[in-house]
């Protein structure tokens, strides 16, 4: 795609916003956390919420509180600090802007959420951290307390998978594997009344997927190898034994002169 085709489509992504500011209906902005909106206990975050290049404020409201934060700007996007996560931060946030007298919609809602409140617990891969593609695996995140709720995160994954928790463990099934399932996981664990306080992530655990296919023919291209090894052994024996028994006919015979004088001379006179 060439420069001058990118900047007429971001002019008329623009205009199209500008058109929908002035009617009245602002396009909805988005809201984001870094470095994640996981951080542990007393950790800094930034909220950044990013809207239309013509805000004149932007508004950050924590759904769990009345209050919230507005930040008056020209630019297109709104930072908003959080110097130390702890339960009174967390919660779910959401962010909308201002243009002249309008009022976007607020953004979906980012749930923020404070680590370390509790000892983190452990995984284990059942019945092994090395599977076969299309093969089941169980990964089994436990603690020494009773949790209601146990959640498993994957490395550079968008979305994460609850589990009620039964005693001091929950199971998270991976049926039939494929390579899309391998990579590093951790585990948390939490109560019901508090789903914004986690446990220190577990561990992580590298879930390594093998292809059977290719193990397969690995193994058989193994045994090709083996026979065709034996078949060049047989091939050396024979043709060193061929060349033995070349080399003893063609070993000239005695000639009957000589064979006879071996033999006491025969056809000499005899003496009485």
């Amino acid at each position: 795609m060439s420069p001058s085709l990118i900047t007429l489509l971001g002019f008329g992504l623009w205009l199209s916003q500008w058109i929908r500011a002035q009617e009245g209906t602002l396009p909805r902005p988005t809201l984001q956390a870094e470095p994640s909106r996981l951080i542990p206990h007393k950790e800094s975050v930034t909220l950044r919420c990013r809207g239309f290049p013509g805000a004149e404020m932007y508004r950050l409201r924590r759904e769990e509180s009345s209050q919230h934060t507005d930040v008056l700007t020209s630019g297109r996007q709104a930072e908003f600090p959080i110097s130390s996560v702890t339960p009174d931060t967390t919660g779910s946030y959401r962010c909308l802007y201002k243009n002249q007298s309008h009022w976007s919609e607020p953004s979906e809602p980012l749930e923020l959420v404070m680590t370390g409140w509790y000892d983190k617990p452990r995984l284990l891969a059942l019945p092994s951290p090395e599977v076969f593609s299309g093969e089941n695996v169980t990964l089994q995140c436990w603690s020494h307390q009773w949790f209601e709720i146990y959640v498993l995160h994957k490395e550079g994954g968008a979305n994460l998978s609850r589990s009620q928790g039964r005693w001091n463990r929950a199971n998270f099934h991976i049926p039939e594997v494929t390579a899309a399932d391998g990579g590093s996981y951790r585990c948390y664990s939490l109560h019901m009344d508090t789903l914004y306080e986690w446990s220190t992530p577990s561990d992580p655990l590298e879930l390594r997927v093998r292809d059977a296919y290719t193990v397969g023919n690995l193994i058989r291209l193994g045994l090709a190898g083996l026979v065709l090894i034996i078949l060049g052994v047989l091939l050396v024996e024979a043709w060193h034994s061929q060349r033995g028994h070349r080399e003893v006919a063609q070993k000239p015979l005695p000639t009957q002169s000589n064979q006879a004088k071996e033999q006491g001379g025969v056809g000499d006179p005899v003496s009485l």
